[in-house]
């Protein structure tokens, strides 16, 4: 066998085992018709699939020649059915599945395996099924392998099956008929020799060997084996028994060579009458699959004579050429001729590596999910193969990137998935180039902070335009999808338009979904783990109020979340809260709560809406409950011992970590806890991490949280000495200290001899630019974390997947992309930031504040030419009163550093006890003069009087009406008040509908009050 394929044993053997005795091949109720001609080939020509699409997610199974594609558990597993996490829209149920052939030519066979019941449709650009235009064929299922037959040649490259039903679509291939002379100059002949089938050299366990697939794919009284031999001018007969499978095999080929097509010359006598019989050709460098595979049907007995135009094949040293013939009726062959037509390598590659190529993306996309590659060290790969039910399904992956670095050494898309996958196995990585310098005048902070924000708004991009479709998933339903979308959580707050707005609208769809089929009060409908239940949609939630800050119906499904924690978790006779069970959670236990078991693990995460709805109001009894929880597990956390799991009645530590400190559920304890600090001021939450701080230490995760400790005020009292020990760790806290941004610049571009199976640096995104888009990686796996530094530089700290306290200064509107930030320091009560902008000409855009106090400031802004980190001269100064999601209006000056700073000048009180009156345009609707709506009230206050009115462009009031009082949801249930006014006449273009439009009442946040009329959800008659 080839040299540069690796042996297996073990997985393999075990694949075996658990499938085999399958019957490949088994003759169609019809097929294609033959009439014997010995003057003519007739030639079948496979178009080939160069993608596939289950609605708009990657799925190369129905595509890839198999009838037994396997998911990444080695499950059976084609479309429709759904893999395990696999490629899946809840969007109208996952229906619609869209193959694009290699070209647009057409074609005049359609073979179907699998037995489904489905429409096939040619030309379709939605992804719903077409209404008005006629199917091009329907497959009614009857049989287990069918054949469409088209009397004029369907000219499209895109072909579409909906309603699938029944059975499934296993394989699907494409076929162009024709006739012409049998040429054969250019053919080598093969014929039957009269060896033994041992000669084949079968006996092999490699995962590209005959032995191995023949077993799986054939019972053992189907595994006749007759070799073929080449050049042979006579050979033996052949004997078929009805519908039992003949293997026809050449021996290994001792040189590369291409293939561009095989020839069958047959004379065929025994059948009295009518006869099918099955034509397929196994994938010479992958034998579990087909090249092709065609049922024919024949009036009778005679000479036929086809050719198998394939997709052009490179041969491999040490391949096998395997093709397979099943008849109906007993029939005998008098001396078969099989015809090879080589071509040169160089012409058999671009199609032999596109195929090869097709199958790589489609085996990694399957087994992206459990990423087994990423424990492959170096061992035996017999032995990886062995350890665990996922790296059982690695054989094909590894031998077809290995099949493809053989084909082509420099193709980059190969180079890609190579050293993704065997990254810690090869002895040096290949070069890439460095990302591009700043040009001149623009300072290193400003340029390449903004390639990494650039970069994942790319990958951001890409999924929208690719994977997205109406309901806002990506093809991993709410349960994988909500977690692609919290790894952009940071991106809305670069910009309010482009990238960020379209996947803000989608979020928003998202989440629709999530409310309508996934949550119930703000919990999954479906028991299950914690950190499953929390993916449910509960992250998006949380993701959904921070986005659309002020919104009263994201708000409030937080509250109906947080308000169902209390009754989630158990309250023990000795004051300690608790989640139930780690592993079994959902709405199902607030009717019959399970019995207690342990707490810990993922757990964590569980708190995420009940801090966002904190986060907003302060809400005493979200905190109530969180602060219950958090002061149980400090009882567990000392040094040495912090507790990740507790078994909840007895109170034993079942679980801990010995110098991690709030290093349990994926470190969302410590999430969780530097959270908590921040809504309550309480040091006793930090304690865990100022225990190693203060000592000038800071082990996972206490390194990745230090900026965010300190940004919140909480290493003020430290000494000077220690912290700079302390900003070893962190490039962030140096760059607070030092006022330096050079780590944070070097941590952004990275380094080009080290990465990991992420894209963490510039240098990784050089590396691989496709490995988070086109690869089509399940949605759950990509992890864009090259965003982290983007967001330190740009908004003064990051969230992401399972790491979402909220830590930024500053957001941005206006600018586009044309911009970049630096916040120099990032403190309760004082902020500073650098703006370069990119632009040729000023620039107006706002900065809105997320951290400082409520209170006096002074505002300062002037250029820096000089490159310091310091304001030349102020050409901006005045006083605001400033809190919480404010806007500040800015003008940049093209091509220039400007420096803002805001100093507090004055405290004043927090505005989380005010009231907060909300509207949401989605709920409100004008019908004639009439506008209907709901009122609500998320504050912490309660509401004497709630007054609606219509506002002209002007300011002048068109009507208004008084609502009564409202009040706080103190007990985390919503408050709110339908409503009706009554216009006199249709109001112009520019009124607004506002709740308190005089402004008597102080409130948390100002930006919920009104909507635009002419924007209704509702629309206007």
């Amino acid at each position: 066998m080839s040299k540069h394929i690796f042996v297996l044993v073990v997985a393999c053997l075990i694949l075996t085992a658990s499938r085999a005795n399958q019957p490949s091949v088994a003759p169609s109720a019809s097929g294609i018709q033959l009439q014997p001609d010995a003057a003519q080939f007739v030639v079948v020509k496979t178009v080939p699939a160069i993608d596939c699409r289950a609605v708009r997610g990657f799925l190369g199974t129905p595509v890839d020649g198999s009838t037994r594609s396997w998911d990444y558990r080695g499950r059976t597993q084609e479309y429709p059915k759904t893999a395990s996490d696999g490629v899946v829209y809840s969007y109208m149920k996952n229906d619609g599945l869209h193959v694009t052939l290699a070209d647009d030519k057409g074609f005049d066979v359609v073979m179907l395996r699998g037995g489904a019941r489905t429409k096939m449709y040619s030309g379709v650009d939605a992804l719903a099924e077409p209404t008005a235009a006629k199917f091009l064929y329907e497959f009614d299922g009857a049989r287990q392998n069918a054949v469409a037959r088209f009397n004029s040649r369907a000219k499209t490259q895109t072909v579409s099956f909906f309603g699938t039903a029944d059975g499934t679509i296993s394989d699907v291939a494409f076929y162009r008929m024709d006739k012409e002379p049998p040429d054969i100059q250019d053919a080598e002949l093969w014929r039957v020799a009269s060896s033994k089938p041992e000669a084949l050299g079968m006996v092999d366990t490699a995962p590209e060997s005959l032995y191995l697939a023949m077993n799986e794919r054939y019972a053992e009284n189907e595994r006749r084996c007759v070799p073929l031999l080449r050049g042979q001018s006579t050979g033996s007969p052949v004997e078929c028994k009805a519908n039992s499978a003949v293997h026809f095999i050449t021996p290994p080929f001792e040189n590369e060579t291409g293939l561009s097509a095989v020839s069958l010359e047959m004379n065929v006598t025994g059948p009295a009458g009518p006869f099918s019989f099955t034509v397929a050709v196994a994938d010479p460098l992958d034998p579990r699959l087909d090249l092709a595979w065609l049922d024919f049907r024949a009036d009778g007995p005679g000479r036929f004579a086809v050719k198998l135009d394939i997709p052009d094949q490179v041969l491999l040293k040490g391949s096998q050429l395997w093709l397979t013939l099943r008849f109906d009726n007993d029939v005998t062959l008098s001396s078969p001729a099989f015809r090879l037509f080589f071509v040169p390598r160089e012409q058999a590659l671009p199609e032999a590596l596109a195929r090869r190529k097709l199958l790589m993306r489609s085996f990694f996309s399957l087994l992206s999910e459990p990423r087994p590659w990423g424990s492959y060290r170096r061992q035996p790969r017999d032995q990886f193969y062995a350890s665990s039910q996922y790296t059982r399904q690695c054989p094909e992956l590894f031998m077809t990137i290995d099949q493809c670095h053989a084909l082509d050494p420099t193709d980059q898309t190969v180079r890609q998935y190579r050293e993704w996958v065997y990254l810690h196995n090869l002895d040096r990585l290949s070069e890439v180039s460095a990302p591009p310098e700043p040009p001149e005048g623009v300072p290193a902070w400003a340029w390449y902070p903004r390639l990494a924000w650039l970069e994942v708004r790319r990958i951001a991009e890409w999924w929208l335009d690719e994977r997205l479709v109406p309901t806002g998933e990506f093809g991993g339903r709410v349960g994988d999808d909500s977690d692609l979308y919290q790894q952009f959580a940071d991106l809305p707050f670069f910009e309010t338009d482009g990238v960020a707005a379209r996947l803000a609208d989608s979020a928003a769809r998202m989440a629709e979904l999530a409310d309508k089929e996934n949550l119930r009060d703000g919990l999954n409908i479906h028991a299950t783990d914690s950190l499953h239940a929390y993916e449910e949609g509960l992250n998006h939630l949380a993701l959904m109020a921070c986005w659309f800050y002020g919104d009263p119906i994201y708000l409030e499904r937080c509250m109906d979340s947080a308000r169902n924690m209390e009754k989630l978790t158990i309250l023990t006779e000795d004051g300690r809260r608790h989640f139930r069970d780690q592993q079994r959670m959902g709405v199902e236990d607030i009717e019959r709560p399970r019995k207690p078991n342990i707490d810990g693990g993922a757990d964590p995460l569980m708190w995420h809406t009940a801090l966002q709805a904190a986060d907003y109001n302060r809400n005493p009894q979200a905190l109530k409950i969180l602060c219950e929880w958090a002061d149980t597990w400090l009882m567990y956390s000392k040094p040495g011992q912090w507790a990740t799991d507790v078994e909840v009645l007895s109170g034993k530590v079942m679980g801990f970590q010995k110098d991690r400190p709030l290093y349990g559920g994926y470190r969302t304890q410590a999430t969780t806890f530097t959270w908590l600090y921040g809504l309550t001021g309480e040091m006793r939450y930090l304690e865990p991490f100022l225990y190693y701080y203060r000592q000038g230490q800071a082990p996972l995760p206490a390194d990745e949280f230090m900026a965010d400790v300190y940004s919140l005020g909480a290493l003020g009292e430290m000494e000077r000495r220690t912290l700079d020990k302390l900003a070893a760790y962190n490039p962030t806290l140096a760059l607070y200290l030092r006022g330096d941004p050079g780590p944070l610049v070097q941590a952004t571009i990275g380094n080009p001899r080290s990465s990991d199976q992420q894209i963490a640096t510039l240098y990784d995104a050089r590396r691989w630019p496709d490995m988070y888009t086109t690869t089509h990686q399940f949605t759950d796996r990509i992890f864009p974390s090259l965003l982290e530094h983007a967001s330190v530089a740009y908004l003064g700290g990051f969230c992401r997947r399972n790491k979402f306290n909220p830590t930024l200064a500053v957001s941005w509107e206006g600018f586009g992309t044309d911009y970049a930030a630096l916040v120099l320091d990032n403190q309760p009560r004082r902020i500073k930031v650098l703006v370069y902008s990119f632009a040729q000409k000023p620039m107006k855009g706002k900065m809105r504040v997320w951290a400082l106090e409520h209170g006096l400031y002074q505002l300062t802004a002037g250029p820096d030419s000089d490159g310091d980190h310091r304001m030349d001269k102020p050409e901006r100064s005045e006083s605001l009163e400033l809190a919480k999601a404010d806007k500040i209006d800015l003008t940049l000056a093209p091509k220039a550093v400007t420096v803002i700073e805001i100093k507090q000048t004055g405290a004043l009180e927090p505005i989380f006890g005010r009231t907060d009156l909300a509207i949401a345009a989605r709920q409100v609707s004008m019908k004639a003069n009439t506008i209907t709506g709901v009122a609500h009230n998320i504050g912490s206050a309660d509401a004497a009087d709630v007054v609606v009115a219509v506002i002209d462009s002007t300011g002048r009031k068109l009507a208004s009406k008084s609502l009564g009082g409202l009040a706080a949801p103190m007990d985390l249930v919503p408050r709110k008040i339908p409503f009706t006014l009554e216009l006199h006449s249709k109001p112009p273009s520019g009124c607004r509908l506002v709740l308190d439009p005089d402004q008597r009442v102080a409130e948390i946040y100002e930006g919920n009050n009104s909507v635009l009329i002419d924007s209704l959800s509702g629309g206007r008659e």
